[in-house]
């Protein structure tokens, strides 16, 4: 297993190494050494040394050693020998009309064909524990068998989280730089650091005002901190960076995720399989669907066929074509398919109108409140509702006319936090900062706390959550702290 390249602090930067940087190539410095190209070149910007070039255009010297070569391996594995590229060896090649290296076919294998890989109970319980390789290897089989068989019980695959350590450094990057420069610079996932710096309160680099809120289905909106983003993700089919994102900016914590186990079927379970649909059985079990269709499977038991179970009454069947398939489905709890399905068999042509139909009600409230609320509340996309406003003249939402700043309030801009001035005050958070901005103060961040003793007595007394609500600050910023000082964390 290749080992990880080393990052520059983990680096010992001897004279002899720093001898070798400029008079070759970094990458070479890096293959040699197992570094990570980028802190070798962090290193010769730090030393003040120029690169060493690595020149495209002089090819060597070839020789008659170097010329009986050509063919007997790949034209990669040739430049890598002799010091030249890969484009310079094929052009010789060519030149001698030489033939491109082929490997020769391997040897069958000597091994008796793989049986069949049957779970026992005991070994199921072990799937999403560990990663599949390492149960491959005590099973005997490959890791592709595994993970087809963790797939089909719905298991998640087992997944070591590692959280980013977020130094002082970095920190006080975020918001002063590009997160993409920040993220290369430090080889973090650029959303990580975009997150990070809305938890922060810190607006993007040249901006002025926070990040926008991502677009995301009514529907969708109300599971978010309830259901895992993952699990959002996969069953609406919503990217997860926008859920990640929308938590960030309304402060939603995350839900707590339970690997599913493997589940014990009883015969009462058992005799529901196939009596209505295996998503219906999943939520009643409690358990993934994967898990129900594989033992419906297993015990040869057909799937639940709603077009059987659907009741096609006159009033229905007359409602068809008058209103769109999707509102009709999700009025009467049918499948969209199932209804189309049966408006084709008649020959009724779809309904055009896609518009909603708004109430007089509804209609009322556009324009006495946010687009973004009011969408909430009518569970439609924010676009919906400035669309309709729009169409009838009506203007957005004014909380009133200039904000009148007291000198007092001016007085406390950069002294706390944007999103905690604008809560007291009633404000948006980034009508807040465009006023800090525009009289030129810089805002107070959060890594700005004043560490007191009391508060550190705190630490590892309670938790970090709790430390962090009374400080009102990120627990990532409490946790950051506390193992600077070396302190465990607490446990009950």
């Amino acid at each position: 297993m290749n080992q990880p390249l080393k990052k520059y602090v983990d680096v010992q930067w001897t004279a002899e190494l720093d001898a070798l940087i400029g008079t070759v190539p970094d990458r070479v410095v890096a293959e040699r050494y197992g570094i990570a190209p980028r802190s070798v070149h962090q290193r010769r910007r730090k030393l003040q040394i120029k690169s060493k070039a690595v020149s495209r255009t002089a090819a060597p010297r070839w020789t008659k050693k170097i010329d009986k070569l050509m063919g007997t391996m790949h034209d990669t594995d040739l430049a890598k020998q002799i010091g030249t590229t890969k484009y310079h060896v094929r052009s010789r090649r060519e030149e001698l009309g030489i033939l491109p290296y082929v490997a020769p076919p391997l040897p069958p294998s000597e091994m008796a064909p793989r049986k069949k890989l049957v779970l026992t109970q005991t070994q199921q319980r072990k799937l999403g524990t560990v990663p599949d390789t390492q149960l491959a290897d005590q099973w005997g089989c490959t890791a592709g068998t595994v993970t087809r068989l963790r797939n089909q019980l719905g298991i998640a695959p087992f997944i070591e989280a590692k959280e980013t350590e977020w130094t002082t450094g970095m920190l006080n990057l975020l918001g002063e730089i590009p997160d993409g420069t920040l993220a290369r610079e430090y080889e973090v996932c650029p959303v990580a650091v975009k997150i990070k710096r809305i938890e922060l309160g810190i607006l993007p680099y040249g901006k002025k005002q926070m990040d926008p809120e991502p677009e995301l289905p009514a529907h969708v909106i109300p599971l978010i901190g309830k259901m895992t983003d993952k699990q959002i993700a996969d069953k609406f089919k919503v990217n997860r960076v926008r859920i990640r994102v929308y938590r960030a900016l309304h402060k939603i914590p995350l839900a707590d995720y339970s690997n599913p186990t493997h589940h014990d079927w009883t015969k009462d379970e058992e005799s529901v399989l196939g009596t209505k649909s295996d998503g219906d059985v999943a939520r009643q079990l409690n358990i993934p669907p994967m898990q129900v269709r594989h033992r419906r499977v297993v015990l040869g038991i057909p799937p639940f066929d709603r077009k059987e179970k659907v009741c096609w009454s006159a009033a229905r069947v007359e409602q068809l074509g008058k209103m769109p398939d999707q509102y009709l489905a999700r009025q009467w709890g049918y499948p969209q398919a199932d209804v189309r399905s049966k408006r084709e068999s008649l020959g009724i042509p779809p309904c055009r109108h896609k518009e909603r139909p708004w109430t007089k009600a509804e209609i009322a409230k556009l324009g006495t409140m946010l687009d973004t609320e009011l969408a909430r509340e009518l569970r439609i996309s924010q676009t919906g509702v400035a669309k309709k406003r729009e169409e009838l003249g009506i203007p957005p939402f004014r909380s009133g006319g200039p904000y009148a700043w007291k000198a007092k309030e001016l007085k406390r801009l950069g002294q706390i936090p944007d999103d905690e001035l604008a809560m007291e005050l009633g404000l948006s958070y980034q009508f807040v900062a465009a006023k800090r901005v525009e009289l030129g103060i810089s805002a107070r961040r959060r890594s700005d706390l004043r560490w007191t003793k009391e508060v550190i007595k705190k630490m590892g007394v309670i938790s970090d959550a709790q430390l962090a609500a009374e400080l009102g600050c990120s627990t990532g910023l409490v946790k950051q702290k506390r193992q600077q000082l070396n302190i465990p964390p607490f446990t009950r």
